[in-house]
């Protein structure tokens, strides 16, 4: 999680953890909360989909579509963060190319496989993601 963290604040994005209830994580004018009540493994998660909406400086909103696209794009932004290209080919070397085998040899979501599969060679994504 330290290269996540480092990251982060390379950007000049804050980080704090506070006890959030149920909710994982938030992400809201430069300043990125993690809830250290979920396991290491959702905090890792939370921390790198939160980075997704720095990266894009998602504002907070009602309208669910607007919702549904920021979530998809913290997610690529976070799917791009936590599978490295040679990390993602050893993996399939291993386990072959089903997503839910790939993903837990990543430790990873299958979702996060998916996404990264439909968006590694979008200049766009690479753009955001030069410094990772």
């Amino acid at each position: 999680m330290q290269d996540l963290i480092d990251y982060a604040m390379g950007h000049g994005w804050g980080i704090k953890l506070v006890d959030l209830g149920r909710r994982n994580g938030e992400y809201s004018n430069g300043l990125i909360k993690v809830n250290p009540r979920k396991s290491p493994y959702r905090q890792r998660l939370t921390l790198a989909h939160e980075i997704g909406h720095a990266h894009h400086d998602h504002p907070w909103t009602d309208d669910p579509v607007v919702h549904e696209r920021q979530e998809r794009e913290a997610d690529v932004i976070a799917a791009h963060l936590l599978i490295k290209v040679d990390d993602y080919a050893y993996a399939e070397r291993i386990v072959g190319e089903h997503p839910g085998a790939i993903a837990k040899e990543l430790g990873v979501p299958a979702r996060y496989v998916e996404l990264w599969r439909a968006t590694y060679r979008q200049p766009s994504v690479r753009r955001h993601l030069r410094a990772v």
